[in-house]
């Protein structure tokens, strides 16, 4: 997958594209993602219910679980991406209202690498570089130094690493259609 191949979020849902957490979860059902993150469905959740505050979605997908958070950001909490990857591996994708952005991937219950996606050059947790080969693939600046190169749009590049770092693909079903619905207020 690469970014254009994720140019239909844009025009997916206006709200949503400016302002969420997204979450690739490899191998795990969305029942199980809400289980170790102490989440409970909501049995009678419609889609009205899907931008009330704090709200969060599961959808399966290809490879695993799509976690979705209108204007939310618990997806990039250490806590949240340590629960979420052990035994297994996770990628947030986070953009608020405030054009702030970040990426976090995890693996076995440890943040390995993140950085805001505008700015992927200046990089931290406990291995840094483990995505190095897939960002430079995608084309993404990856040394300290700004670059003035349009190298595309950031957002659209973090969905297309984290789907390389899990294995899990986004699709516009699991926006529309998700299975769960449930409340980050535990979390945040």
């Amino acid at each position: 997958m690469n970014p254009e191949d994720y140019a239909w979020f844009d025009e997916q849902d206006g709200a949503l594209a400016i302002g969420f957490c997204i979450t690739f979860v490899r191998g795990l059902t969305p029942a199980e993602a809400f289980v170790r993150l102490d989440i409970t469905p909501e049995e009678d959740a419609g889609a009205e219910d899907l931008f009330d505050e704090g709200a969060i979605t599961a959808s399966t997908v290809e490879g695993g679980t799509i976690l979705v958070e209108p204007n939310g950001f618990a997806g990039t909490l250490d806590t949240v991406a340590k629960r979420l990857s052990t035994g297994t591996v996770i990628a947030s994708v986070f953009l608020n209202v405030n054009a702030d952005q970040q990426f976090v991937h995890a693996a076995d219950g440890q943040v390995v690498t993140q950085f805001e996606p505008d700015y992927p050059g200046d990089r931290s947790g406990t291995d840094p570089d483990r995505l190095l080969p897939f960002m430079i693939e995608l084309g993404m600046p990856t040394d300290d130094v700004d670059t003035d190169e349009d190298w595309g749009d950031p957002i659209l590049t973090a969905f297309a690493l984290a789907e390389r770092a899990t294995g899990v693909r986004l699709t516009p079903q699991a926006i529309d259609e998700p299975e769960l619905i449930g409340s980050t207020a535990n979390l945040t």
